[in-house]
């Protein structure tokens, strides 16, 4: 009876023993799962972007001392940039290494822009090449961001920021409004150069047609003297509109045709009074008397005197 009261402790204490050992295998095992969750959690990359069938990656890592809270990307023949990839409170903290997530086009590279903490400038790279990079790391050089690749092939190169992107937006704002201000000077001087032009074109176009109807006159007139019969004037065509340019212009030139009429008629002799002789004169000498008018020039030059005596 004792024996079996024996046999029968032992073998509750055997249970007991076992029991508890099944126990604390159980709470070691537990905390083992805990411990290697965390150290997974720990070591778990962060992404930037989200992981689609056709996006490609690669490791990107913060060396810049400050955070990023700025990351977007965008094909090379793309015109914007996406969306900032970085949730709303999210940032990388510096030393922090994730895997950017891309979407870039066929035979395109791939525009990045970065933006850090506390600072109003914003960084753009253009056309990074990624097919044969293994790594990039963001490092900030002279209150500039760069980015230093790291090839597949273990060699590096470092990107510098295109050179519009590293301005202020106050910067950037004044360049704008400076632009403005010269596109509005340019349109005043090629507004002011297609005034003068036409106003040239005007005054030539009155020239023009000045010389038309002047030389249309003259062409009216020689025609008219050279026909028997006088034609009709031709209407003076000066209705254009002075107001606009002329598109098709003509410069009449005068032109002079000599017209010889051969002369008509006959020759005809007509008797309008017969021939004759035309009388002969001569001239003959008569003296007188002065006293009494007596024609003496039968008398001789004595008679003469002395009549001349008598007086």
């Amino acid at each position: 009876m004792k024996t079996k009261q024996i046999l029968m402790a032992g073998a509750l204490a055997l249970s007991m023993v076992l029991s508890g050992g099944m126990l604390t295998g159980c709470s070691n095992s537990s905390t083992k799962d805990t411990k290697t969750t965390e150290v997974a959690k720990k070591n778990e990359v962060k992404t930037i972007g989200q992981k689609t069938k056709d996006s490609k990656s690669l490791k990107m890592t913060n060396n810049t001392g400050k955070k990023i809270t700025v990351f977007e990307t965008k094909s090379s023949s793309e015109e914007s940039f996406s969306d900032n990839l970085l949730d709303d409170g999210d940032a990388v903290k510096n030393k922090e290494q994730r895997t950017l997530y891309y979407d870039v086009k066929e035979n395109d590279k791939l525009d990045v822009k970065i933006g850090l903490q506390d600072q109003d400038k914003i960084f753009v790279f253009k056309d990074v090449d990624t097919e044969d990079t293994k790594k990039v790391d963001v490092s900030l050089k002279d209150d500039k961001v760069n980015l230093d690749v790291t090839k597949k092939d273990g060699t590096t190169a470092t990107l510098i920021p295109s050179e519009d992107s590293a301005k202020t937006e106050d910067e950037k704002k004044d360049e704008q409004e400076v632009k403005q201000e010269e596109k509005k000077e340019e349109k005043k001087e090629e507004t002011a150069k297609a005034d003068s032009s036409n106003k040239s074109n005007t005054s030539e176009s009155k020239k023009n047609n000045t010389a038309s109807t002047s030389n249309s006159s003259s062409n009216w007139y020689n025609s008219s003297s050279s026909s028997s019969e006088p034609s009709s004037k031709p209407s003076n065509n000066n209705s254009s509109n002075s107001s606009k340019p002329a598109e098709h212009t003509h410069n009449w030139v005068a032109q002079y045709k000599t017209v010889n009429v051969p002369e008509k008629g006959h020759n005809e002799q007509v008797l309008v009074k017969d021939a004759y002789d035309e009388p002969t004169y001569g001239y003959k000498y008569h003296s007188f008397c002065n006293t009494c008018g007596v024609d003496i020039t039968a008398n001789g030059i004595d008679e003469v005197n002395m009549l001349n005596n008598m007086r």
